[in-house]
């Protein structure tokens, strides 16, 4: 359930990434700002990143890591700045095929995923 919700995930980027190009081809920068926003960093999209993440060290900093890069993307849109759209872009490209080079999905059974996320699940103690 959780490879499948993560995949899902992964391919809606992918449908920002070319919504941005497209967008940005025509110079519609509100078009590229809204698809950005979609795979900029936000609280929801940090938990999600942290719950998936937690079963694979590092991964969750590296996927923080790329929406905050997307976040230039918007930036760079409101500003009607299309080189540094294009940068931005480029950079948050780079966090993707860094991530995908890095890590490999493995499906596991809920009993191995549960047993994995052990070790990372919330205390409910706050500090």
């Amino acid at each position: 359930m959780m490879a499948n919700h993560q995949k899902q995930n992964m391919r809606d980027h992918l449908i920002a990434v070319q919504e941005i190009t497209s967008a940005l081809a025509t110079s519609d920068f509100a078009a590229v700002e809204k698809a950005a926003g979609r795979i900029g960093f936000s609280e929801q999209m940090g938990q999600m990143c942290n719950h998936m993440g937690s079963g694979a060290p590092g991964f969750t900093d590296a996927a923080l890591a790329f929406h905050r890069t997307a976040d230039g993307i918007a930036v760079a849109a409101r500003e009607r700045d299309r080189e540094k759209v294009l940068a931005s872009l480029g950079a948050t490209l780079q966090a993707c095929t860094g991530c995908h080079a890095t890590w490999r999905q493995q499906v596991v059974t809920e009993a191995e995923w549960t047993r994995l996320t052990a070790s990372a699940a919330p205390t409910g103690h706050h500090p």
